[in-house]
């Protein structure tokens, strides 16, 4: 691993991508991510729960078992649970609704249990910041582009405003979201193939 900043403010975004390349967090993206407001709301809560978890996890002493930090993370993120649906359910009531069983499931999400161990804290708090948040923006991307096309594609609007007639109504279905993060996740890895072989060469 580098140690510069710009390998830790970058590797997240792209390279690394948790849904693209690492497949940690892809069910909410392909059941649950089929409008822009479903994107909006998946992303802040995702940004809430993970996030904050992790910075408040790193202060968790080292010295206890394996087992039971993991345990103690589950349990942080958990509560955190709370007041982060209690905002989208404030903000955004409807979506947070429709969406609300993928917000639970965020509690024991992979990258807080698989990236924090094995990188997060093995990098200074401050870096180790920027490095998550990148992450989780990372997790935004998908979730956007991806709601943009299926929002687009099945209803013909975006934000809820129509734009266009709606061509392909199958487009929200979880089959649908599955193929089109399977195409994105090839492109991802194409294009940093190709950047490789550029700068090898």
């Amino acid at each position: 691993m580098k140690n510069n900043n710009k390998s830790f403010s970058l590797d997240g975004l792209f390279r690394q991508n948790i849904v693209l390349v690492s497949g940690l967090v892809t069910a909410p993206i392909i059941i649950a991510c089929t409008t822009l407001m479903h994107a909006l709301v998946l992303s802040i809560g995702f940004f809430m729960i993970s996030y904050l978890s992790i910075l408040i996890c790193r202060f968790i002493p080292s010295k206890i078992a394996y087992t039971f930090r993991i345990m103690l993370y589950a349990l942080v993120a958990a509560a955190l649970y709370i007041p982060t649906i209690l905002f989208l359910n404030n903000i955004y009531p409807e979506a947070a609704n429709q969406v609300m069983l993928y917000i639970e499931l965020m509690a024991v999400n992979s990258l807080l249990f698989a990236k924090t161990e094995s990188r997060f804290y093995l990098i200074p708090f401050g870096k180790m910041m920027i490095d998550v948040f990148v992450y989780i923006a990372g997790f935004a991307v998908v979730a956007f582009v991806v709601g943009f096309v299926r929002e687009l594609l099945a209803n013909g609007t975006l934000f809820g405003t129509e734009v266009c007639p709606a061509i392909m109504p199958a487009a929200s279905s979880p089959f649908f979201g599955f193929i089109l993060v399977g195409l994105l996740a090839a492109l991802c890895r194409a294009v940093s193939e190709r950047r490789k072989e550029r700068k090898d060469g």
